[in-house]
């Protein structure tokens, strides 16, 4: 069921909850997470681990998601910032609700209630939820550094932002009386550490590149940080960049487009999530940033991939 932000607090008070990241939850997640629990109390979790800059914010306003916690112990389980099944790990749930902003409709069917929108970041839905509630003018500042933090994040440092974003972040900044710096400090602080360093390295000596016409494709194989080396290769150069690599069977593929392919109409999580289903995976994100995952050879996934891709861009 389908409810507003406005109508969140009928159905997440006086309830044992746990609010549920997704895998290798990012600050987006963290940060909404945190934000609900302090307006409507509640645990955090998180499925498998947390990304450097998710733990990077969790240290600096005080929590310790519990990972890979056992949700039969509680009556409700928020699914944060994601719908889709593969991204909870194949988690059991019971009574489940979904707070998130991208538009995958798998966990929808079976949710007791759902709030989705797509704004750029899921922190907006929560924000819209606190002043709802009636709760932004008290706001304490790790609340509002949380917020931020998942906005700044998933809009890229705002290369991606809409203006609404730009209207969230300058609410949450008076409400929370905290400078925009603060929220810099804590994502600067996660640099990548030597073993990402070289994975993005290898990513770019092993692309293959693709073109047509002023479009320019990069695909890489790797054996870990897909997200980060299919961004490398878009600061190098690429319009579009895949990043395969495989995990226990299952291929995983990350994707990152340029703003300008962006402004052309690619829509990466449309893209994606064909692909996915048409191998029995499932994907999703953003239009800039998604992901897929499928038991179907990283080399054709790419190729199908990078087909697709220059079909739309030729449309």
């Amino acid at each position: 069921m389908r409810i507003l932000e406005s109508d969140a607090i009928k159905h997440l008070c006086d309830r044992r909850k746990i609010y549920l990241c997704h895998k290798n939850a990012d600050p987006d997640a963290i940060g909404s997470a945190f934000a609900l629990s302090w307006l409507f109390g509640g645990d955090i979790g998180a499925v498998g681990d947390l990304s450097k800059a998710a733990s990077q914010l969790a240290d600096s306003i005080g929590i310790k998601p519990i990972i890979d916690p056992d949700l039969q112990s509680y009556d409700l389980v928020v699914l944060i910032d994601t719908s889709v099944s593969s991204q909870i790990g194949g988690a059991m749930l019971r009574r489940y609700g979904v707070i998130d902003h991208h538009l995958d409709t798998d966990l929808l069917e079976d949710a007791e209630f759902y709030i989705q929108r797509e704004v750029d970041s899921t922190a907006q839905i929560v924000w819209d939820i606190i002043k709802s509630s009636g709760m932004a003018d008290r706001v304490p500042r790790e609340v509002a550094l949380a917020l931020l933090a998942g906005i700044v994040s998933d809009t890229g440092r705002f290369r991606h932002a809409s203006s609404e974003a730009f209207r969230c972040v300058h609410e949450i900044l008076e409400a929370g009386d905290v400078d925009y710096g603060e929220v810099m400090e804590i994502l600067s602080r996660a640099p990548m550490d030597l073993s990402q360093r070289v994975a993005v390295l290898k990513a770019a000596t092993r692309a293959r590149i693709s073109w047509k016409g002023e479009w320019i494709i990069a695909c890489t194989e790797v054996s870990a940080f897909e997200g980060s080396s299919a961004m490398a290769l878009i600061d190098l150069g690429a319009d579009i960049a895949f990043a395969a690599s495989s995990h226990g069977g299952v291929f995983r593929v990350s994707g990152r487009a340029s703003f300008r392919a962006i402004q052309a109409g690619i829509d990466l999580a449309d893209l994606m999530k064909s692909i996915a289903r048409s191998h029995g995976g499932s994907g999703g994100g953003h239009r800039g940033a998604a992901a897929m995952e499928a038991c179907h050879p990283a080399g054709r996934l790419l190729a199908e991939l990078t087909e697709a891709a220059f079909e739309r861009l030729k449309a």
